[in-house]
């Protein structure tokens, strides 16, 4: 398999791959070679949903406009943000408090009876939304917007840190759903699987002998990679993580946790380890994520990175493009339409498209 380099585009800020291509440069929007300005402050965030584009400045201000270009309305005490296809999560004031809910594909409102939620963290399929609240999660059905039940990450008791204090567990992030199983991603080294119907836990994951550096006196040791990098499979089978020198899986029909060396691989390309990074892209066959090269070994004194592509069954790396002059920031590839983008740590949107 291969890719070439189709296409770069310069001053890129953020962009979405939603269907087709839209992104944002200092002060306009861009959408199939069309622009349209939006503000004059810093933008916040802009989603594609049900054929519209939310977009949020950093003092409180909102547009939503037709893919056309058109403004449907525009006001401040408004926000938006992503949830999942089904849902487009929605921030407003009311009486000098935010309230919380969710948009449908019908433009129904969804309110959730949440105030003053002070994270970005959830999840939502068709049936069901989960977020998290003063260290609680909190799952409403879906489209009722009832409280179903809630989980409070306290019953885990505390972790000792890197340092040796003990902390509380908190979520990182919901990484999706398996069966009936919600996965959780939570500080300390730990994994739950948290059963979706009644909140009851199911499972959790944080020990894995043998991996792991000594280092901070073995704190770290014997247990599973930050959390917050492992992704759930395209096949919903298991749960990975390219970590560092790594490939760490968790197989959720077994429940076995299990790694690799990919040491060998990496220096087939003069690579010293994957970049960690909350997410990949990925298809059926294949795993797209940052790889850093080994500075010593090309007598270097930066760090060049690369775009790579990890095969899943053979864990060898087919194909890489390296960033000449250019890096990455924590941006996560996006696959789409055997095209592949990549937002570098200069703004240039790198696109690549699949060789036949």
């Amino acid at each position: 398999m291969n890719f070439y380099k189709k296409k770069e585009i310069s001053k890129v800020i953020k962009y979405s791959k939603n269907n087709n291509l839209y992104f944002l440069t200092n002060k306009k929007l861009f959408f199939n070679e069309k622009s349209f300005s939006i503000f004059d402050t810093p933008v916040d965030g802009f989603e594609i949903f049900n054929n519209k584009v939310y977009i949020n400045d950093w003092n409180g201000n909102y547009k939503i406009y037709k893919t056309s270009g058109e403004v449907i309305e525009k006001g401040e005490g408004k926000a938006f943000f992503h949830s999942s296809n089904s849902y487009l999560g929605y921030q407003y004031l009311k009486e000098g408090n935010i309230q919380e809910a969710l948009i449908d594909k019908n433009e129904v409102i969804l309110n959730l009876d949440i105030i003053d939620k002070k994270n970005s963290i959830n999840f939502s399929n068709k049936n069901i939304y989960c977020c998290l609240i003063n260290n609680e999660i909190y799952a409403y059905t879906l489209p009722k917007a009832k409280l179903q039940w809630k989980f409070e990450l306290s019953t885990l008791g505390k972790f000792e840190d890197r340092d040796g204090n003990l902390q509380n567990y908190e979520v990182l992030k919901f990484i999706g759903v398996w069966k009936d199983s919600l996965l959780v991603a939570c500080s300390g080294q730990m994994i739950l699987d948290i059963n979706i119907q009644t909140g009851e836990l199911n499972r959790k994951w944080q020990a894995l002998p043998g991996y792991g550096s000594s280092a901070f006196q073995g704190r770290l040791q014997h247990k599973i990679p930050s959390t917050d990098g492992f992704q759930l499979d395209i096949s919903k089978s298991y749960l990975y993580h390219l970590a560092g020198a790594y490939l760490v899986t968790i197989d959720l029909v077994t429940g076995k946790a299990a790694y690799q060396s990919l040491k060998k691989t990496l220096e087939e390309h003069v690579f010293s380890g994957f970049r960690w990074s909350t997410g990949y892209a990925e298809d059926e066959t294949h795993i797209y994520t940052i790889a850093e090269m080994n500075r010593l070994e090309l007598g270097l004194d930066y760090i060049p990175q690369c775009i790579v592509a990890f095969n899943k069954k053979t864990l060898k790396i087919d194909w890489h493009y390296r960033f000449e002059g250019d890096w990455v920031k924590t941006d996560i590839p996006q696959l789409a339409n055997n095209k592949l983008y990549q937002l570098s740590g200069d703004n240039t949107l790198y696109i690549f498209e699949k060789k036949e």
